[in-house]
């Protein structure tokens, strides 16, 4: 007989901000919150079989980029360490993944963090934050049953590199009649759920949705945008629910199909997600629906990502003093407006190309939860990607998270670069060349092949 019993432990802590930290501006690049509309969280599961145990830390941030601690560091690396030492799960087990929610702190590496006085002590608080809710969590452990499902979210995200007639690109939202759009793009709906019921009456849910958490970003209030609605209404609506977890898909190309920065935005998301959230708990929670086999398994490795051509130093070093000076002779407010937002640009470009062309690193994470695999990519993965990893996964039901382990920013499909676009312009955000997507998928595909059961 199939042992169906496993051990999971959940957390959460609160790892709301203070206001000195920044978020991720356009001009002023980096900007100062104002005030806080809901708490950020970090939450985590702790699963064991008896034999392999291993951490899922999700938190309501943009993402973690392994360099914002400066050089010889590695955040990840080292929330895994302390994860370690708190609990005696193996670094290699731990999984950090990011909502990829815009307002929240510029912890990306798009600018240097390190540069505001308060951001070193404050991220030596966070990473003790990720790890203690992990270690939490692990202390938290009891024993039940897991159940994996999948339901269908719409009205949330569409493709946002929607070709029309004229060559342009557009948004759901500023797209023009049906019938001058000659490609709409992918997207995946799916909700991916994975439901631990306690024998003791509680519960906990890990989900996963695919769309940009944009609703309220470049704004002055710190929140989790609709994962926090989301996760929210969940926990709230579920009797004996310690935490529902959010994971972020293969969301590259991928927002909401509203162009607001409207809190009411928030909600309505929040609704929809929760609610499909809500309904595939409920049908699973059916008697006759069979709980996965107790099985956790664990692999990764690591491929070198080529980056992207890069265009030569000298010239955009001059377009850069060039806009320095432009802006010093601006008079009025909307020639500096012009000329910052100029300058932006010219330091964008300058800054992509002084961080050199050396192949990126990039893990690849599969942790296999029963018959369910969670395949972890550490950046902005186009969701052509995460379609291409669940169709050829042997698993019954693949979850791919986003933004988890490091952020690289955008890994695009190879016609990205031919056609435009904010995710193929000059600029750190997007450091990956043509081949890194195809290769990610590759490596996702050949580790699950060689750990599945």
């Amino acid at each position: 007989m199939v042992d169906k019993r496993v051990t999971i432990g959940t957390a959460r802590v609160n790892i709301t901000p203070p206001l000195s930290i920044p978020y991720l501006g356009i001009v002023p690049r980096q900007d100062y919150f104002t005030g806080v509309h809901d708490p950020l969280w970090a939450k985590a599961w702790v699963v064991d079989d008896g034999e392999t145990s291993v951490a899922i830390i999700t938190a309501d941030a943009i993402g973690f980029s392994n360099q914002i601690l400066g050089p010889g560091r590695n955040f990840t690396a080292e929330v895994r360490e302390r994860v370690q030492a708190l609990t005696g799960i193996p670094a290699q087990n731990v999984m950090l993944a990011a909502s990829h929610a815009h307002s929240t702190p510029e912890t990306i590496n798009l600018t240097r963090l390190l540069d505001v006085p308060a951001a070193r002590p404050w991220l030596e608080v966070l990473k003790e934050q990720l790890a203690s809710a992990a270690a939490w969590a692990a202390n938290q452990r009891r024993a039940g049953t897991l159940k994996v499902g999948v339901g269908k979210a719409e009205g949330i995200g569409w493709n946002r590199r929607i070709l029309g007639r004229d060559g342009r690109l557009y948004h759901y939202y500023n797209r023009p009649p049906d019938d001058q759009i000659v490609r709409w793009g992918e997207r995946d709906p799916t909700v991916g759920v994975l439901l631990f019921e306690g024998e003791d009456g509680t519960c906990s849910v890990l989900s996963n949705f695919t769309c940009h958490p944009t609703t309220v970003q470049v704004q002055p209030l710190v929140s989790a945008d609709y994962p926090g609605a989301a996760t929210a209404l969940v926990e709230q609506a579920m009797p004996g629910c310690t935490a529902c977890l959010f994971t972020q898909g293969a969301g590259g190309n991928v927002n909401p199909v509203r162009g607001t920065t409207d809190f009411a935005d928030v909600a309505r998301y929040g609704l929809i997600l929760g609610g499909e959230i809500l309904q595939v708990v409920g049908r699973l929670r059916a008697p006759e629906v069979e709980p996965e086999p107790a099985r956790v398994a664990v692999a990764a490795a690591s491929v070198a990502l080529p980056v992207r051509d890069l265009p030569p130093l000298e010239p955009a070093q001059a377009a850069y003093e060039r806009a320095q000076e432009a802006v010093r002779q601006a008079r009025t407010e909307e020639e500096k407006r012009g000329a910052r937002l100029a300058l932006k640009r010219a330091w964008d470009e300058l800054d992509l190309i002084q961080r050199g062309s050396e192949p990126l690193p990039a893990e690849v994470q599969v942790l296999w939860l029963g018959r369910a695999a969670l395949v972890a990519v550490p950046g902005e993965l186009f969701v052509e990607f995460g379609l291409e990893i669940k169709a050829r996964s042997p698993a019954p039901q693949t979850l791919v998270v986003g933004y988890a382990n490091d952020y690289l920013g955008y890994i695009v499909t190879p016609e990205t670069f031919t056609e435009g676009g904010y995710e193929a312009s000059l600029g750190p955000w997007t450091r990956v060349g043509p081949a890194g997507g195809g290769m990610v998928v590759e490596k996702a595909i050949e580790l699950l092949q060689a750990s599945s059961p």
